[in-house]
């Protein structure tokens, strides 16, 4: 849990991070998100309806060609010098216009994992990383959707009890681990699948 007073509280800071990861006085240090959008390197662009996603895509390995409101990494795998990241919560977003066939194929295929190096620190079941935001609800009109994985609030997104800690220069990615899946054609209803992951937590990087 984040303390009152995290801005000034230098010692909770640090305890945030493993060993001389975090250097006192010499990081700058934000609660804000790395994230990144699950890409399809035929189109180079989000899972188009009628595409297959296959086993083992992966998250922030494909920065290039994406906007902010895609990725907001930099390099793929690996966070730019001098940085680490205090990983302490694991969200995944499907964007709300989801068939809910798909996504309920997606939950039902796919493991979600968090690596870092050669070990793979946090994997479970698609269904356990709820988003905690976006949309809720549906517009009235007749033929609407709005298909959430989860609540949209931060209390319903997966918070980890213990942090993981991304190193200066350490390898990382995200990677759905299952069977791969095919996505519902446009012409019976599908809309693909656009699919955010996002790490929550404490980002540390050099004094500027």
């Amino acid at each position: 849990m984040i303390p009152d007073n995290m801005a000034t509280n230098g010692a909770w800071i640090t305890s945030q991070f493993a060993g001389s990861t975090y250097m006192p006085n010499n990081m700058d240090v934000q609660h804000e998100p790395i994230y990144d959008t699950l890409w399809n390197p035929a189109t180079n662009a989000p899972y188009a309806a009628g595409a297959t996603i296959p086993n083992l895509s992966t998250f922030f390995t494909a920065p290039t060609s994406k906007t902010y409101a895609q990725t907001n990494v930099q390099t793929a795998k690996r966070l730019d010098a001098p940085e680490a990241f205090s990983v302490m919560g694991i969200r995944l977003r499907f964007s709300e216009d989801i068939l809910i066939a798909d996504a309920l194929q997606l939950y039902n295929d796919f493991a979600l994992e968090l690596w870092i190096g050669q070990k793979s620190y946090n994997r479970a079941p698609l269904w356990f990383y709820c988003a905690g935001g976006g949309l809720s609800g549906l517009t009235g009109v007749a033929t609407s959707q709005a298909v959430t994985n989860g609540l949209p609030g931060r209390n319903a997104m997966h918070a980890l009890q213990i942090n993981i800690v991304i190193d200066n220069q350490a390898s990382f990615f995200g990677q759905l681990d299952g069977s791969s899946v095919t996505l519902t054609l446009a012409s019976e209803g599908g809309t693909g699948a656009n699919i955010m992951m996002l790490l929550d937590g404490l980002h540390a990087r050099g004094v500027q």
